[in-house]
């Protein structure tokens, strides 16, 4: 009996100190690319991560030259830090409760917060001085793409989509998109939010693009109200150490001619009637490959199992761009060959969003509208839904937002 009681401690003991364990965890790597390490609070000496590695707090993470990681945060939202980054990431302090603090020493880092985040906010930027600024979203507002950069005078905080609702103390901003707002003093002392910033149009996100030797891409962003022209920088890291084009123009377009296959990236700055530039737009890559693209189907993965009482929630549907200006179709089917459609979608945008699907086994694909079609994968991708849900009509064709 006493041997038995020992036995039961013990395993109590265990679990406790895994609980612990758990709960030291405030982030974890998702993603790395090239030369990534951190330097934990238990060594005195960097050492290099992969995928699937955790942070605790106190620990420092970096990227070296062109390399970036993404990491996702406790309670919620992610951050990918750019090449050549420095940050820290620690646990909020009471009664800040749950969420993580990260702390931007050098570099730039790219968010995204979730509309369902904590309301005690997933996220926390530690400025100078020890001053925090935490980051939430509005519910039912959906989420927030952020940027953070460091700079020699501050720490710009800009938002590229949706709203961020940001607090320090007794002091709360809005940040909308396409402005920016210094955070590295506080709220207190951020009376205006900076000048807004090009918003890049086209080509999408991550465009993959076919090479040849006539290959030109044209780039456009949203013009400015009050901007003399822009500044297009086109270059080969996401550092812009590496440029190709650095060109003024008047308009809201300019076209790139690749040198050759590659990963590319490119942003835009407006300059005001004295030539200065503003907070440059977000950077978007290009990668042009000497194939064809295929593949670019991004979410949902293949396989995907929608939790069981989630049929009557909205699924997005979300693919990579090919580049220009062409005009996509998703189709959603019974059957591998997408033969039979229990709906499809027709227009620009990457990413559709559709109703709750019926209980069922369906498979996924996107086409570029030509003729013949093309298909921007190698197969359908499987998807399952479960519970009970409103059904749709089969063989449907709904028209997709402009």
């Amino acid at each position: 009996m006493v041997a038995g009681c020992s036995r039961t401690s013990d395993e109590e003991g265990a679990g406790q100190a895994v609980s612990r364990e758990l709960s030291a965890i405030v982030a974890t790597c998702a993603v790395a690319r090239g030369p990534v390490e951190t330097l934990r609070t238990t060594n005195a000496y960097w050492e290099p991560f992969e995928a699937g590695a955790t942070f605790r707090s106190g620990d420092w993470v970096r990227t070296g030259p062109d390399a970036s990681t993404r990491i996702e945060l406790r309670g919620g939202g992610r951050i990918e830090l750019e090449e050549r980054t420095v940050v820290r990431v620690e646990r909020p302090s009471a009664p800040a409760g749950g969420g993580s603090v990260v702390a931007l020493e050098s570099g730039t880092a790219r968010g995204l917060l979730p509309e369902d985040a904590p309301p005690d906010g997933p996220l926390v930027l530690r400025g100078d001085n020890g001053r925090q600024v935490a980051l939430t979203v509005e519910a039912h507002a959906g989420p927030a793409e952020f940027r953070v950069t460091r700079t020699p005078r501050g720490m710009h905080l800009s938002v590229s989509r949706g709203r961020l609702l940001l607090s320090e103390g007794a002091h709360r901003r809005t940040l909308e998109a396409g402005n920016w707002l210094d955070v590295a003093r506080g709220l207190e002392d951020a009376e205006h939010d900076g000048p807004p910033f090009p918003t890049s149009l086209s080509p999408g996100v991550d465009a993959r693009i076919a090479w040849s030797p006539e290959l030109r891409i044209p780039l456009s962003w949203r013009p400015l109200e009050g901007a003399r022209s822009y500044q297009v920088l086109v270059a080969r890291d996401l550092g812009f150490t590496q440029r190709i084009v650095d060109a003024q123009v008047q308009g809201s377009d300019f076209t790139f001619v690749p040198p050759e296959p590659g990963m590319f990236v490119w942003r835009v700055a407006a300059l005001d009637a004295e030539g200065q530039p503003s907070e440059p737009g977000f950077a978007r890559r290009i990668f042009v490959e000497r194939q064809r693209p295929r593949g670019l189907l991004v979410t949902p993965r293949d396989g995907y199992v929608a939790p069981a009482g989630s049929a009557s929630e909205d699924l997005v549907f979300a693919w990579q761009s090919t580049g220009g200006a062409p005009r996509y179709r998703l189709v959603v089917a019974r059957d591998r060959e997408l033969r039979q459609p229990v709906l499809a979608r027709e227009g620009s945008p990457q990413q559709v969003v559709l109703p709750g699907l019926a209980p069922g086994e369906y498979y996924w694909g996107v086409y570029v509208v030509e003729d013949p079609p093309v298909p921007l994968f190698q197969k359908a991708r499987r998807l399952v839904v479960r519970g009970p849900s409103r059904d749709l009509a089969r063989d449907a064709l709904l028209p997709m937002d402009p």
